[in-house]
């Protein structure tokens, strides 16, 4: 079972982001057990790295405002859009066992 301190180490965030963590994996646990209604079967161990995926996004749009994250660089890079969708990363993952359609 993922717990906020495996987010924590998974994000690298400090022990101050703790309250937030834990509410940035309550909502990961909850969107990622919604797709996955009356899928079973799923191994414990793929489900709790899909939490660590959609949680560590969650955690990270607290540092891209309006969806645009700009990162440190000395190469003048652009900023990029994150996805809108927290749970991007994990659908390809998780549909090996999610039936989609009628």
């Amino acid at each position: 079972m993922t717990t906020t301190d495996d987010l924590m180490d998974y994000c690298g965030a400090q022990e101050s982001d703790r309250d937030y963590l834990e509410k940035c994996l309550a909502q990961a646990m909850m969107l990622v057990n919604a797709y996955c209604i009356r899928t079973p079967d799923i191994p414990e161990e793929v489900l709790d790295g899909a939490y660590l995926q959609v949680g560590s996004e969650l955690f990270h749009r607290k540092s891209a405002p309006n969806g645009i994250a700009q990162f440190s660089s000395l190469d003048g890079s652009t900023p990029i859009r994150v996805a809108k969708d927290p749970m991007m990363s994990v659908y390809a993952l998780l549909n090996r066992w999610v039936v989609s359609g009628v």
